[in-house]
């Protein structure tokens, strides 16, 4: 499930044994599939989330393993997505 504000979709991963709070950045997802935030709104950002959810859940995941747990989660960027 994923839920949608002005700045980012907000979604939750499985990663050992717990479950992770993440984020990616409306501007990172804007970025991928290079559209304008111009009439942007919170179903179209979680369209452009469903669409590329394998890559975001896998760049979650890869951060997880990287650095662990953090109390304020995860954070998917432009930088991420967009390399």
């Amino acid at each position: 499930m994923a839920v949608s504000n002005d700045d980012y979709v907000d979604f939750i991963v499985q990663y050992g044994g717990n479950t992770e709070r993440c984020r990616v950045t409306g501007t990172a997802l804007l970025n991928r599939e290079r559209a304008s935030r111009t009439n942007t709104n919170h179903g179209m950002l979680i369209a452009i989330y469903v669409k590329h959810l394998a890559e975001i859940e896998c760049l979650a995941l890869a951060k997880l393993q990287r650095f662990g747990h953090t109390d304020r989660g995860i954070l998917i960027t432009t930088e991420d997505l967009n390399p």
